[in-house]
């Protein structure tokens, strides 16, 4: 009987066993992710968002992903009430099992904008996540692990009760170099608009690797 309940045990967990070993995590093919960006305060505020709208691009430079709480269509036209975008810059690729993490490692720089009415808050800093899928070959996404964000831009309205703050969650999507162009367009202009003087989401490209050319 024990033997047989190890055996049931065995195939049980075998499946999980092999998803641990090859990473849990897939490459998306559709836009999706959800972000917590949390106050680092006594009393912590909590800001969650699902991810359906955006997509990566690759370039030489490196990676690059906008995602977006409503579709591109809307910010376009200016038909939302709130949304919430992230733009994050992959700096260099981490490998499993080669790169040494520790709380203070960094490869990503990261925009996160709250669109409240006509107000706007951009949240800025660096974080850590680890990506899914092959730039440039497959649908790619980061599980960000760890981050540090604050307020660096804001209407005179904005209300900001976040800063510091610190984004956790995944979010990922498809290749679309096109997509991707046009909703950071897009998202600069909303926040020149609103802040009266130009501001552009990416203000530089990064490497995406420290030892490649």
């Amino acid at each position: 009987m024990k033997r047989a309940i190890a055996r049931a045990t065995l195939r049980t967990l075998l499946p999980v066993m092999i998803l641990m070993a090859f990473g849990v995590s897939c490459a998306p093919t559709s836009p999706e992710g959800s972000l917590a960006l949390t106050s680092r305060t006594a009393r912590p505020v909590r800001l969650d968002a699902g991810f359906s709208h955006g997509a990566y691009a690759v370039d030489p430079a490196g990676v690059s992903i906008i995602m977006s709480t409503v579709p591109l269509e809307d910010l376009q036209s200016g038909d939302f009430q709130d949304a919430q975008l992230v733009d994050i810059q992959v700096m260099w690729e981490p490998r499993a099992g080669r790169t040494p993490v520790s709380r203070d490692s960094t490869n990503l720089i990261i925009r996160y904008v709250v669109l409240v009415g006509d107000q706007v808050g951009i949240y800025g800093g660096g974080g850590f996540g680890w990506p899914t899928g092959t730039p440039g070959k497959t649908g790619f996404g980061l599980d960000i692990t760890g981050s540090s964000l604050a307020l660096v831009d804001s209407t005179d309205q904005f209300r900001d009760l976040l800063s510091p703050a610190t984004l956790l969650g995944t979010v990922g999507g498809p290749l679309d170099a096109a997509l991707t162009v046009k909703m950071r367009d897009t998202l600069s202009q909303i926040v020149t608009d609103r802040l009266g003087r130009p501001r552009w989401v990416l203000d530089a490209p990064f490497p995406l690797s420290p030892d490649r050319s």
